[in-house]
């Protein structure tokens, strides 16, 4: 800047303030001016006086350097540059000698000085008078240098400048450095940085200072001055946080500005414009991807795009109604013009693009249309063509589609024809009839046609559902059609009639129109009939045609918008959004939950910010959200002083919390503290829930425990990371406490008020708290509390020390502050931005601050993986948040660049990041193609084992101890959810003397992966379920069983002879390894244990000749072992980059294999053999570049690799997350081919030669590949591949195996069931089934059978000696808790045919649900019969009385309800035992007398110990209370999970079986005669589950130890037995008793009693 004040310019073209400044004005002059000047003496001094638009006012007598501040530039100095504002003082009134004018006595005397004539030919230097004292306080002092304002200097000699601008030596492609060839002048210690590509853009700045340059683009924006001088300057200390910039927005949740014009297309139709408040959007139809347009400062009302996409323009409401032009392509802002007062309503271009329009207000209210040329927009001028003012109401406009120079507009009672000619806009109206008077117009639109001498048509809509058509050269109404609903078309459902109008928008060939109604409608163009009818639940706002007029767009009155595909009749929502602000928000794993003040709760997908659901409940508005940790369920809370948990697979609400007064102000789940939810109201009361069993219990409310004020909602409870303490604000404003959320007791309290400023000096008022966040690093606990005088503090959180602050940090209120997850850094929001502070608030480092919301920020929130943050106002947006270098996430908007060559240095280590990523192809290259790479990078030095070596451990050491989130792909294998753990004392009977065998084992673990082997020369079939490994022989069904493992396994491997199979299982506590047996096929015998990774095995696989065996961990620790079958050792370790989802030996080359995974990574690996010393061998790795277009989806999303198979000794198959399969060649690993195969990700490939099968979701294809392994990376031409097999599956296919021909196999899906399919018949059969949650209840059916109930919600029928599944009943959405057969054949009661005596009968089935309702299945008809809603709480037991007549259900609540099978009426209700769950009925004939000779007698037990027994006759309608019994129980046996669990003694009804969670563990006894325990058995575990055998000799539990405990009643003895991989809560005894069935998670086993 500088260098342009030293020379002459005619005019000034344009003035670019680079400032947040407010400007009133700018003048040019030739002439100097100056406040003291004089009329009348300009003569004398060249010096004029003020002119009227500089004549501030002033009060009397008062003068103007009191009020004022007049500020110059450039400025004398020998230190700063010329370009620093000052302050000059007015000009003597004579040239040399005169005097400065007196002052008054208050202000200081003036002393002369040289002083400088502009443009008057005059002597350079010229006098000036000394400096005086400024106010700082002015708003003057924060632009202008204090030490200029005070220390006015000589200005030096004038340097005229003869040449033009100095030349610009080019440093680098983007940015240039010269210096400024001035000589030894003034200006030789400066240098000129500019930027070639922005050639306006020159900069004057000294050596060693930092530029930045303020650009929207990807390039560096940072440069420094030329290094070549030297200048001696004082050195800032400050510095910018880094990265910069550290947050980039990727998605606005949010649609809606003012008015009708909200949203249009491109030219091209595949993008959609559309206002976000203060944003605008541009949003790809197909992709989603956003692109956003930045720079208004109220709510956009009008956006348009002209004819070509290349200009978009936008209008903003308020007194500031600006119009913007933008270039679209670009992204930035070209020209703004003010020309409307206010209530900007429309803008669109021209047909021709030279022009726009705009309709506002003016300053007077009237209406006022503009139209603008564009001619010189490039340059930022936009000038006014004609304007005219109008009374007339506007409200909407249309231009024509030929003539650029006219247009329409319409009123509710009017329709203006307008045209410009010679500079003006002048006017015609159209004369209406009354009845388009009377009924209102709403919306006018031109379509060409050739009817008419201007080429076009006028259609206008009107409320009373009548089309007006006028002739624009006529001026005149030609016709009018009513419109009337079409009752053909199935989906109007309604009779014939007029329909009101509210938007129309006309293309080439259609008419769209939307009503009152809801309706969209598209016409024909006559009118004459309905095409098209599309129904919408809210009103519709406008509708707007692509250009070819094949898909239309649509906004409605609740924020969304929708395309309807006129061609294909297809509608699908495009985004929907909130309609008012957003009170807060919360983040779960996948999921983020909104509530608005619009009385919407709203649930996105975090990854592709689609709704999922929708929650609302009249009259309320919800104000607070939170997340449970399982991500389930989550809390609301109201305005009105409401709590509801909602459920979110069940889209429903699930319980009802405490109603506090007031609005509720802060809610919160306590991460690892599971059900733990907090919350509070506006008057200060905390209340602390906790779940207990299927509901919440209330543990403490604690009143005036925060400050009773609404500022501080929705933010009003934080909860620290480990969810062990609440923060909050209060009793007092003045008092930050810290609580324990077991019980809100009291662990600090902070004083804020008394914090002094770091100078020691107090605080001039008493500081109050405002927002309280909770900081946790590694290695602190620390507490961030922002005030409302503007600081931000930072304490101890465990002594309350005060450790840093920082002040200030907003102007206004701080809304919200929150530490990211590493803990390095600290956000706040407030002043409508958010600013990124570094954790340890040093005041040299700058923060960042990003712009976009229009109002206040109420809350922000982090993802899970840190590595993304919401914040949530009058939108939601959704920024990538890059912690460090070494962190940074992928932006989608980012274009994936192959890296250049880097230095040896450079190559050597290994990077993860698509900015820094080296040439692999030379670090990591693998031994066989080292002379092909060293010739391909030119200079580079090769790569040799010994320095590859050493990068390779500074990798690894990297690399351990890394931390990854779980991986969103399903092949990824991930722990189910136990519930317990192994018993650590358990009895095993010694050899021969074990009371049970396992006999069978019925299900398949569908969790795991890989855990299928088949084997088809020998036959060898080998599937888990659980902890054990089933050996099948698929001939006569028998089953061998590999047991011992502790935990769920969670993949197989078998070596290529069927010598040996390896089975991998997780650790089993948090000191403990993850578990691998190597099992002896022949002897079914463990060999040896191997315990190397910490986690779980995610993959296992043998290598061509056997000689190695390959595991990966988890994504929790993805270590790779290679593993020497000779003597079960280590040979080589080291650790992924990533998490591996597969890895897999090369069948075709020893000691190669690879690995893919997260973020599109795959490796390429050697291991190099030392064969006389094997601790030598090494292991190097090759991972190659990967196509953009495999890389990413459809949304700009990094993809995962999930699968891989070797096709051919030089070919690879790989599959990926988005459905895409690969080809690559191995030989010089590139991808040669892609294609789409799936819709979902692709969980299984496996192929030979010309045949490929591919696993996804639901699908198994079998593919046609011949040809593929011919290809080369060379090949020209690509080979066509097809699918020449399809098969539906139910679920995600997890395994596969296959013979050699790919004809037959056996698939495996995450459902729990294995298929045989055979492609030559194309056929599957299912072989194995399972449920596929956990097993409610089991119960035994006459003959060889038994039925089990799922949370799944399916009841199954099972055949016990071939474990096949008979018949299947399922209702979706619920939960069976439990089921009961009828003791008796009732059909003669429920009159129906009796079966032959050679057919097999089936009692009916009752089933008791989680929705309260009970269920009749008949199983020989096989279909339901009755349905019972006895109650409003979930069942828990359900029983048929001993006689059929009855059926008794209890629930999570207490109440017990006996129901008629027959009428399905409910006989009586029971609610003695209310308050806790019923966990246990049984029922039996009475063989006593002492039951008043009732011949029915049944109990109930509950969890709180209790247990009544009754007596009945059903017939009869009798039912009486025979005892109540209560057993000792411990003080939180309600919060226990253990059931309480009562039985009839099979041989003796009036003796009892009793066992719960009590004062010790044992089963007990009791005599009803004797009204005492007659016996008690003691047991090592709490029992989840019991049974007594027929002959009620033997008892069998199952425990939480996931033991099987046999217990001999008369010897008081037990045994346990180990199989199951959760918790034991079910098992049955078989009618004779020779067996016995459990039940664990979905595994079932079949027991073989012994001892009889």
């Amino acid at each position: 800047m500088a260098v342009y004040m030293r020379r002459s310019f005619s005019h000034v073209k344009c003035i670019r303030l680079c400032a947040c400044l407010k400007v009133k004005n700018i003048l040019t002059s030739d002439m100097y001016f100056s406040p003291d000047a004089t009329v009348g003496r300009e003569s004398e001094s060249g010096v004029h006086p003020f002119p009227r638009q500089l004549k501030f006012p002033l009060r009397p007598g008062e003068p103007w350097h009191d009020r004022y501040s007049f500020v110059m530039f450039p400025q004398s100095s020998s230190k700063t540059p010329y370009d620093t504002i000052r302050q000059i003082t007015p000009r003597p009134t004579s040239s040399m000698t005169q005097k400065p004018a007196q002052k008054p006595a208050m202000r200081p005397a003036r002393q002369a000085a040289d002083h400088e004539d502009f443009g008057s030919g005059m002597d350079n230097t010229l006098q000036r008078v000394a400096g005086r004292n400024v106010d700082v306080s002015r708003a003057t002092a924060s632009m202008a240098d204090i030490s200029a304002l005070t220390n006015i200097q000589k200005m030096p000699s004038k340097i005229r400048i003869t040449a033009d601008l100095p030349e610009i030596n080019y440093a680098d492609d983007d940015f240039q450095t010269a210096e400024a060839p001035y000589g030894t002048g003034q200006f030789d210690h400066y240098s000129i940085v500019a930027d070639k590509n922005k050639k306006d853009v020159h900069i004057f700045a000294q050596p060693g200072e930092e530029v930045i340059v303020h650009r929207n683009s990807t390039s560096e924006a940072k440069m420094k001055a030329n290094k070549s001088v030297t200048l001696p300057a004082k050195r800032s200390t400050s510095k910018t946080l880094q990265p910069d910039p550290i947050m980039k927005l990727q998605r606005v949740i949010g649609f809606g500005g003012v008015g009708k014009g909200q949203a249009c297309w491109t030219t091209d139709g595949k993008s959609v414009v559309y206002p976000s408040h203060t944003l605008i959007v541009s949003i790809n139809v197909d992709t989603k991807r956003q692109r956003f347009f930045a720079g208004h400062t109220e709510k956009v009302s009008a956006v348009c795009l002209n004819a070509s996409s290349s200009l978009l323009a936008s209008g903003q409401t308020g007194a500031q109604s600006l119009v913007r032009v933008w270039g679209y392509k670009e992204g930035n802002c070209l020209a703004i013009v003010k020309t409307h007062d206010h209530g900007l309503c429309m803008l669109e271009f021209s047909v021709c693009g030279r022009s726009l329009c705009g309709i506002g207000k003016d300053a007077k209210g009237q209406n006022m249309i503009v139209m603008w040329n564009l001619a010189e927009v490039e340059r930022g001028m936009l000038t006014v063509t004609a304007k005219a003012h109008t009374d007339v109401d506007v409200i909407a406009a249309a231009l024509d589609p030929v003539d650029s120079a006219r247009l329409v507009t319409c009123g509710h009672d009017n329709v203006q024809l307008w045209r410009v000619r010679d500079g003006s806009l002048r006017c015609c109206s159209v004369s209406l009839r009354g009845g388009q008077k009377r009924a209102g117009i709403s919306d006018v639109c031109y379509k060409t046609t050739k009817e008419t001498a201007a080429g076009v048509t006028i259609y206008v809509s009107c409320l009373s559902g009548e089309v007006v058509r006028i002739d624009p050269d006529l001026a005149a109404v030609t016709s009018v059609q009513s419109l009337r609903s079409d009752p053909s078309l199935v989906e109007s459902r309604r009779p014939s009639s007029c329909i009101s109008i509210t938007a129309m928008a006309a293309s080439a060939s259609l008419f769209a129109t939307t009503s009152t109604d809801g309706f969209l409608r598209f016409w024909m163009p006559d009118f004459s009939r309905v095409l098209i009818e599309v129904e919408h639940e809210e009103p519709l706002l406008q509708v707007v045609f692509t250009q070819d007029g094949h898909r239309a767009l649509v906004s409605t009155a609740v924020g969304s918008l929708a395309i309807v595909d006129v061609a294909t009749d297809s509608y699908r929502t495009l985004l929907r959004a909130h309609t008012d602000e957003v009170l807060d928000m919360a983040v779960s794993e996948d999921l983020l939950g909104t509530v608005s003040a619009d009385g919407t709760i709203r649930i996105w997908s975090l990854e592709t910010s689609q709704q999922l659901y929708d929650f609302s409940i009249s009259g309320e508005v919800p104000c607070n959200i939170s997340f449970r940790s399982s991500s389930s369920e989550f809390a609301c809370g109201f305005l009105s002083g409401r709590v509801t948990v909602f459920s979110v697979p069940q889209a429903k609400a699930l319980t009802e919390l405490k109603q506090l007064r007031g609005q509720i102000t802060g809610l919160a789940y306590c991460a690892g503290h599971e059900g733990t939810l907090c919350y509070c109201d506006q008057f200060g009361t905390i209340t602390l829930y906790r779940t207990s069993g299927t509901g919440y219990r209330l543990i403490r409310g604690l009143p005036n425990a925060v400050y009773r004020h609404l500022e501080l909602a929705p933010n009003a409870l934080v909860v620290s990371r480990n969810g062990s303490h609440i923060a909050c604000v209060g009793p007092s404003e003045y008092v930050v406490t810290v609580m324990d959320t077991a019980a809100l007791n009291e662990v600090l309290r902070i004083d804020v008020s008394s914090v002094k400023l770091p100078s020691g000096a107090p605080y001039p008022a008493l500081d109050t708290a405002q927002q309280v966040a909770f900081l946790t690093s590694a290695a602190s606990h620390e507490l961030l509390v922002a005030t409302s005088g503007s600081r931000l503090l930072r304490f101890d959180a465990w002594s309350g020390k005060l450790l840093a602050q920082l002040q200030p940090v907003h102007t206004g209120a701080c809304t919200a502050v929150i530490a990211s997850v590493d803990g390095r850094y600290v956000l706040t929001a407030g002043d409508n931005c958010i600013k990124v502070w570094d954790s340890s608030l040093r005041t040299n480092v700058i923060p960042q601050m990003f712009i976009g919301h229009s109002s206040r920020i109420n809350s922000l929130c982090f993802t899970a993986d840190g590595a993304s943050l919401v914040s949530a106002g009058d939108s939601v947006f959704y920024w990538s948040f890059v912690r460090s270098r070494e962190q940074k996430s992928l932006d989608s908007n980012d274009v994936y660049r192959k890296p250049e060559l880097q230095s040896n240095a450079a190559s050597l280590s290994v990077h993860h990041l698509i900015d820094d990523i080296p040439c692999r192809d030379i670090s990591t290259s693998l031994n066989t193609r080292t002379a092909e790479l060293i010739t391909r990078q030119g200079n580079q030095r090769p790569v040799t084992p010994q320095n590859f070596r050493q990068a390779f451990e500074q990798k690894e050491e990297k690399e351990e101890g890394k931390q990854f989130s779980v991986p969103k792909a399903k092949k990824h294998f991930k722990k189910a959810m136990k519930q317990s753990s192994l018993a650590q004392r358990r009895y095993t009977a010694l050899a021969g003397q074990a009371g049970l065998k396992l006999n069978s084992v019925i299900g398949f673990n569908g969790n795991s992966r890989n855990n299928v082997v088949w084997h088809p020369e020998t036959g060898l079939f080998i599937y888990t379920s659980g902890c054990v490994a089933i050996v099948e022989d698929l001939k006569d069904g028998t089953q061998r069983h590999l047991m011992g493992h502790v935990e769920e396994i969670s993949t197989l491997a078998l070596q290529h002879d069927c010598q040996v199979l390896v089975s991998a299982s997780g650790s089993s506590g948090a000191a403990a390894c993850s578990q691998m047996c190597v099992w002896d096929m022949q002897s079914l015998a463990c060999r040896t244990v191997l315990s190397q990774h910490r986690t779980d095995v995610q993959s296992l696989d043998f290598c061509l000749d056997d000689r190695f065996l390959l595991s990966v961990g988890n994504y929790q620790d993805p270590k790779i072992i290679i593993w020497s079958t000779y003597d079960w050792t280590v040979t080589m370790t080291t650790h992924a980059s990533y998490p591996v989802h597969t890895a897999l030996w090369n069948p075709f080359r020893s000691c190669e294999f690879m690995t893919v995974g997260e973020q599109g990574r795959m490796t390429f690996w050697l291991l190099e053999e030392n064969h006389s010393n094997r601790t030598l061998a090494q292991l190097s790795m090759h991972e190659p570049d990967v196509p953009d277009e495999l890389l990413y989806n459809k949304l700009g999303n990094v993809v995962h690799f999930t699968s891989a198979c070797y096709i051919s000794d030089k070919h690879l198959c790989l599959g990926t997350s988005s459905g895409r399969l690969a080809l690559w060649d191995t030989t010089t690993n590139i991808c040669i081919m892609h294609w789409i195969a799936d819709e979902s990700e692709i969980g299984v490939i496996t192929g030979r030669s010309e045949r490929l099968v591919t696993g996804s979701q639901n699908r198994l294809c079998l593919w046609d590949a011949a040809g593929l392994t011919q290809l080369s990376d060379s090949s020209q031409t690509l080979p066509k591949v097809a699918v020449s097999g399809d098969m539906e599956l139910e679920g995600y296919v997890t395994t596969a195996n296959f013979d050699s021909a790919l004809v037959m196999g056996i698939v495996g899906t995450d459902t729990g069931t294995l298929w045989y399919i055979n492609w030559s018949e194309n056929v599957h059969i299912r072989l194995v089934s399972s449920h596929r949650d956990k097993v409610t209840a089991l119960v035994r059916c006459p003959g060889n059978g038994f039925i089990t109930s799922s949370k799944d919600g399916s009841i199954r029928v099972w055949t016990l000696a071939s474990r096949e599944l008979t018949m299947q009943f399922e209702v979706a959405g619920q939960s069976c808790n439990c089921i009961s057969l009828s003791p008796v054949n009732l059909d003669s009661v429920l009159m129906r045919p009796s079966p032959s005596k050679t057919q097999k009968w089936f009692p009916l089935l009752v089933a008791g649900y989680d929705n309260g309702s009970l269920r009749i299945f008949d199983l020989n008809k096989v279909e339901m019969i009755k349905k019972l809603v006895p109650h409003v709480a979930s069942v828990t037991v359900v029983m048929f009385s001993d006689d059929g007549q009855a059926i008794i259900s209890g629930t999570c609540k207490g109440n017990i309800a006996i129901s008629s099978p027959l009428t399905g009426i409910v006989i009586k209700h029971i609610n003695g035992q209310r308050g806790a769950a019923i966990t246990s009925i049984d029922c039996m004939a009475a063989s006593s007398a002492q039951f008043s000779n009732l011949p029915s007698v049944w109990l109930a037990a509950s969890r709180d110990q209790r247990v009544s027994v009754w007596a009945a006759d059903w017939p009869h309608d009798k039912c009486k209370l025979v005892d109540w019994l209560s057993f000792p129980s411990l003080a939180d046996a309600e919060d226990a999970h253990f059931p309480s669990l009562a039985f009839f003694s099979p041989v003796d009804s009036s003796l009892i079986f009793y066992t719960g969670y009590g004062i010790q563990k044992a089963i007990q006894l009791y005599s009803l005669q004797q009204q005492q325990v007659v016996k008690s058995i003691a047991l090592t575990d709490w029992a989840y589950s019991m049974d007594v055998s027929p002959n009620g000799n033997l008892i069998v539990c199952g425990t939480e130890g996931r033991l099987v405990k046999l217990i001999d009643v008369v010897e008081e003895s037990f045994q346990d037995f180990t199989a199951h991989s959760d918790n034991v809560q079910c098992v049955s005894f078989s009618p004779d008793g020779t067996d016995i069935l459990s039940a664990a998670s979905n595994e079932v086993h079949q027991w073989h009693a012994l001892l009889l």
